[in-house]
């Protein structure tokens, strides 16, 4: 199963991309903004394909397990100078860390975007990529464009 994350617009703090499961759109997904000099915590991951993993310590992990019985998060593995890039749930940059967010609405607040009902597209998204891997044995990917595409 391939996942794709198409951007779509971008600030000089954040960006927002349209998230897509074999071409059928899935939910957005908010990141941090573009810089040549990776910032810790502060980039956006550049484009390239990546392997989905199972990530299975820290915190967010601890917290999905407690709050959704969850036996993973996902994580994009092998980006370039980056290093624990998970999916996981959050509204702003503020919550990315370097993460991807996904949403089911994107929205601008006049300085960055944003994303709303993070949880419940994460949870969708999460029992895709759960099946893809557990059910299905699939090996699951990312590829990441970041050129915006015009028109259909």
């Amino acid at each position: 199963m391939r996942l794709h994350i198409q951007l779509i617009a971008e600030t000089p703090t954040s960006t927002i991309s349209m998230l897509t499961i074999e071409g059928k759109p899935q939910c957005w997904i908010l990141e941090d903004g573009f810089n040549i000099t990776k910032i810790p915590g502060k980039t956006r991951i550049p484009p390239g394909i990546y392997p989905i993993v199972k990530h299975t310590s820290g915190r967010f992990f601890e917290a999905h397990r407690k709050k959704w019985g969850h036996s993973f998060v996902p994580m994009l593995a092998g980006v370039p100078n980056y290093s624990f890039i998970l999916i996981h749930p959050g509204n702003t940059v503020e919550d990315t860390e370097g993460c991807l967010l996904p949403g089911n609405s994107a929205h601008f607040n006049g300085r960055a975007f944003m994303v709303s009902d993070s949880s419940d597209a994460y949870l969708k998204l999460y029992e895709k990529i759960e099946s893809a891997l557990f059910e299905n044995d699939e090996v699951v990917d990312c590829q990441v464009s970041r050129e915006v595409r015009m028109g259909a």
